[in-house]
């Protein structure tokens, strides 16, 4: 590893375990509390909106099993880059759909977390760990 960018691999792998473990808190609940009731909350949250209600339901139906990925692709390390903007992508459509529902506060957290995984995306280029292969030079 190159000693000039150590900092850079350290703040990638602390942004790695950090947004991981977002997801992870993230998830429990709903896989805990049953997928039906995420559908139901997703579509109680969202029946006031101009976002059909079939979108919602698809997307509250798979988010769980993403919420559940996405943990897993960070911490692997595995096509880092790639996991990173996956990462985005999921959290922009997350803050997106709470500025939708009027919730602004949780859509300003979520694009809080947007600012971090693109931090993460920019010093993944320094990060040279992945389990299994450990840490490659």
């Amino acid at each position: 590893m190159d000693k000039n960018h150590v900092e850079a691999w350290w703040i990638s792998l602390i942004l790695r375990f950090s947004i991981a473990s977002l997801f992870v808190a993230a998830v429990v609940p709903k896989f805990t509390g049953g997928l039906d009731g995420v559908v139901v909350n997703f579509q109680n949250t969202f029946k006031d909106t101009w976002l059909p209600p079939a979108l919602v339901t698809l997307y509250a139906r798979f988010i769980p099993f993403i919420e559940v990925i996405i943990p897993i692709w960070l911490i692997s390390g595995f096509k880092l880059r790639v996991a990173w903007v996956f990462t985005v992508v999921v959290l922009i459509s997350l803050a997106f759909g709470m500025a939708v529902a009027k919730h602004y506060d949780v859509a300003a957290d979520n694009f809080f977390y947007v600012m971090m995984a693109c931090l993460g995306l920019y010093v993944s280029q320094f990060d040279r760990c992945q389990i299994g292969c450990g840490c490659k030079k």
